[in-house]
């Protein structure tokens, strides 16, 4: 099945994106329609078989190129979606030297901030300005992470959860 040249660059631009209508303004003119009628056409040709066996070629070749396979994406998401910013600290307040954090708890840092700020440490009549440190730490979201995982396992579907969980409390 030969695809057009704007038809092969929308199947690319999908695999790039993961949106249709983001492909498909990238790969037809586009400029004088709506929003609504290049959400359809995008739909439309997504559904076509020819477009949809083209978009499962370039998956499989880059599932093979990369060697990305849902349970190492299930295992990324798992250390996302049950960390805890506790496996980062020491105590409450003391955060643990970041060279003796696991790969797996680095993983789940979405971001690190530091800012120096003055305090105060003396009394106001013998004041004693230092510069304490501040650090934000960022973890990625946890609740999307987990949304994702019951996507992949299929427990969002209605019923499924309920089932499983009959199985635990013994129903």
């Amino acid at each position: 099945m030969k695809l057009s040249i704007k038809q092969e660059k929308f199947c690319n631009s999908y695999l790039e994106c993961g949106n249709a209508s983001d492909a498909y303004r990238y790969s037809y003119n586009c400029l004088n329609m709506k929003p609504e009628t290049i959400n359809v056409k995008a739909s439309q040709l997504l559904k076509k078989d020819k477009i949809r066996i083209r978009v499962e070629e370039l998956q499989l070749e880059l599932k093979k190129k990369t060697a990305i396979t849902k349970e190492r994406v299930l295992e990324e998401l798992g250390k996302i979606g049950f960390s805890t910013i506790a496996h980062l600290h020491n105590t409450w307040i003391e955060r643990k030297d970041f060279e003796k954090i696991t790969d797996d708890q680095k993983a789940c840092i979405k971001s690190i901030s530091t800012k120096i700020m003055k305090k105060n440490v003396g009394t106001s009549d013998d004041p004693q300005i230092v510069d304490v440190e501040m650090v934000k730490v960022e973890l990625y979201d946890k609740v999307r992470a987990l949304e994702v995982i019951n996507k992949m396992m299929g427990y969002e579907r209605p019923g499924e959860m309920k089932a499983d969980l009959r199985i635990i409390v013994g129903d």
